[in-house]
């Protein structure tokens, strides 16, 4: 009961960022990113203002860091609109997050002991982590974007398209982002398991759902839900392997032996 109230609670203060301006894809948009709030809230064993930072910074940086920039490059979101609506997102979501911790009753608990991040040895091992990071985000990006162009064509017609070398290097950024502000969490989890589904299901609802919910005057609502199907499924990919890859080892379960009582 008390999970649902934080995610309602937060919702509450999402769709409030909203205002004056306010339909159903904006209440669609605040219940979906408090919800992922919730599951976050849920599942991490920290606790504490701790908590509501990566909880916000994930939000942030997955709704709003990565995406406005990229807004501006492909000319889709004016320039001087991007400070504002990247103050107001991370106000937003330091509030909301905050609130969802409250509700869920975890701002003034104890914190639990970070769990073991995946064992990372030698240069090498991370070098080929940070590498598989940025080269699945990557290849994922311009597949996805190749398959969804003839849906999109005539929208980014006569737009300043960036030059490719812009578009791979703000990619190599939007991945290591991604895994900043998702690190911090992956220490956290208990279980490689609960890192898979939170990061799973978290980063496409941030990154791709919740931002495309509500209506604006800059992209269409055809065009929105083709960006969303573009996105969700490789955000929900990379976040799976995020969690692999850097998040708590597997765990093996230790034999259990049976030893039978040896009667005379």
């Amino acid at each position: 009961m008390r999970s649902w109230a934080a995610v309602l609670a937060g919702a509450v203060v999402l769709v409030a960022s909203y205002l004056p301006g306010f339909g159903w894809g904006e209440a669609a948009g605040a219940l979906v990113v408090a919800g992922a709030m919730g599951l976050i809230v849920a599942r991490s064993r920290a606790a504490g203002p701790a908590l509501v930072v990566m909880v916000a910074g994930l939000y942030f940086v997955v709704s709003y860091g990565v995406n406005i920039p990229e807004g501006v490059v492909f000319d889709v979101i004016p320039a001087k609109m991007a400070p504002t609506l990247l103050v107001r997102s991370l106000l937003a979501g330091l509030v909301a997050a905050a609130v969802v911790v409250w509700v869920a009753g975890r701002l003034r608990q104890g914190t639990s002991a970070p769990s073991a991040a995946a064992p990372i040895d030698t240069a090498w091992s991370l070098f080929w982590r940070l590498a598989a990071t940025v080269a699945v985000f990557m290849a994922c990006y311009f597949v996805a974007g190749a398959l969804i162009y003839p849906f999109v064509k005539s929208y980014y017609a006569g737009r300043a398209m960036p030059q490719p070398t812009v578009m791979v290097a703000m990619q190599v950024l939007r991945s290591l982002a991604l895994l900043g502000a998702a690190y911090p969490l992956l220490r956290t989890f208990a279980s490689r398991r609960d890192a898979v589904l939170v990061l799973g299901v978290v980063l496409p609802l941030f990154g791709a759902v919740a931002p495309m919910l509500p209506s604006n005057t800059i992209m269409p609502p055809s065009i929105r839900l083709v960006h969303t199907l573009e996105t969700a499924p490789y955000l929900a990919l990379f976040g799976v392997l995020l969690a692999i890859w850097f998040g708590p080892p597997r765990r093996r379960a230790e034999a259990v032996r049976i030893v039978e009582p040896v009667t005379a």
